[in-house]
């Protein structure tokens, strides 16, 4: 049987007239049609023991012609069973083995491969039980083992594990299952992959192992929002009570949008599995939706559940900018300070301050002397946040605050006339700044 990339037609008829007639003994009429229609029962049990004595000791040379008189003209002697088809695999595979020559190795191999296609017909004309899946399977197997001497054919191997499970799928194991949907996504047929995991989830529900590979090929194929949210919806259907899949459907519906379903499952969420990390993504989507109080009590309440104050720099953060949102500037800086406690170091809560007192000179309108010594207070904070900044990204906007108000800061005209000399202490208590209650230097 000549193949793709098979080799030379001439050197794989050499092989088989080697295989045939060298050191046997054997007359060519032994291998006539007509002679397996004469053959007795002597004959077909002189001509098995002469291939098995020598199969024995795995001198296959000297094995074959005899078992390929055997496939010829009695193939299911002596079990009425595909025996010595499965010998004659191992026979052709053994010389294959021992040859260094590639093109030699090839043509075994190939050989082979032939009994592997042949197998399943012949047994059946001859009346043998014979499992077609088996042959199938073995193929893809043989084909995947000696992959070196068979790069051609490698792609192969995923339709014959498909073709063994069409046939019998309760005898393939998960790791050939695998092989199938890892062949469907190498060629992008990422249709038929589902369709299959479709149909493995059908076919086992019971077996936890097939249904947890199923879940992870999912998640690995199905990445788009789109996909990930459909993906997610069919395994909460499955699993009702798995709080970590609706979090991140939650996470993915806020992204995209989906605010009507993202508050309808929030909703379900917050009472079957309430945790702390849920109440700050929820807290997240009613803040980003303008109601603010209703933020802060999510926030406020994921603080007293196990785990909350891991998070409580980001949770305080985000109350002080809800508190800012409704104007209530004192609360939010108070806020601010709580996450600064949580983390000194925490330099957005340090330019959030910085940005309130700015925002409180806005708001008090007058624009005096007075109120732009505020700015001074707002520059020292945007200061000490770039010094104490992590990322350099955080630092720069610091520092681009400080560039900013600059040019509202007191002049010297202004100085000169309030008798403000440079690092003297001026307190910000005055007015409607009386909450912000601190001090800075003169610049």
């Amino acid at each position: 049987m000549i193949r793709k990339n098979a080799p030379n037609p001439k050197i794989v008829m050499l092989t088989l007239l080697m295989a045939l007639f060298a050191t046997t003994g054997v007359s060519k009429a032994a291998f006539a049609q007509n002679e397996c229609e004469a053959a007795d029962e002597n004959t077909i049990r002189m001509n098995y023991s002469l291939y098995y004595e020598d199969f024995k000791i795995e001198s296959y040379e000297t094995a074959l012609p005899y078992l390929r008189w055997i496939l010829k003209c009695a193939p299911a002697f002596p079990t009425n069973s595909d025996r010595n088809y499965r010998r004659a695999v191992e026979a052709y595979t053994g010389i294959a083995t021992s040859l260094e020559d590639p093109e030699l190795r090839r043509a075994y191999l190939d050989s082979a491969l032939y009994i592997h296609d042949v197998a399943v017909p012949e047994l059946s004309a001859a009346g043998a039980e014979v499992s077609e899946s088996w042959w199938i399977f073995n193929k893809g197997r043989f084909i995947q083992t000696h992959g070196a001497d068979l790069p051609d054919l490698q792609s192969e191997v995923g339709s014959l594990y498909l073709q063994t499970y069409e046939l019998d799928k309760e005898s393939l194991q998960s790791y050939y299952i695998n092989f199938i949907i890892d062949d469907f996504v190498r060629k992008e047929d990422k249709a038929s992959a589902v369709d299959f995991m479709d149909r493995v989830e059908s076919d086992f529900p019971d077996n936890q192992e097939l249904q947890d590979l199923i879940d992870q090929w999912r998640g690995q194929l199905f990445t788009s929002p789109a996909e990930r949210i459909s993906f997610l919806e069919g395994q909460i259907e499955k699993n009702p009570d798995d709080s970590e899949l609706k979090e991140e459907l939650l996470e993915l519906y806020m992204q995209e949008g989906m605010r009507d379903l993202a508050y309808e499952l929030s909703e379900s969420v917050m009472q079957t599995s309430p945790s702390a990390r849920l109440y700050r993504v929820v807290g997240k989507m009613r803040l980003e939706d303008g109601d603010s109080d209703d933020a802060i009590r999510l926030y406020e309440e994921s603080l007293t559940m196990e785990g909350g104050m891991e998070s409580a720099r980001e949770v305080y953060y985000n109350i002080g900018i809800a508190h800012q949102q409704e104007g209530r500037l004192a609360r939010a800086r108070t806020a601010f300070r709580e996450a600064l406690s949580a983390d000194p170091n925490y330099a957005i809560a340090l330019i959030a301050i910085g940005d309130l007192y700015v925002s409180a000179v806005q708001g008090c309108g007058s624009f005096e002397r007075e109120d732009r010594a505020v700015y001074w207070l707002a520059a020292d904070y945007f200061e000490r946040a770039a010094a104490r900044a992590a990322d350099d990204r955080i630092a720069q906007q610091a520092r681009s605050r400080v560039s900013n108000i600059a040019r509202f800061f007191p002049t010297a005209e202004d100085k000169f006339f309030k008798n403000w000399n440079p690092g003297d202490r001026f307190a910000i208590d005055f007015g409607c700044y009386t909450w912000i209650n601190e001090s800075t230097t003169v610049r």
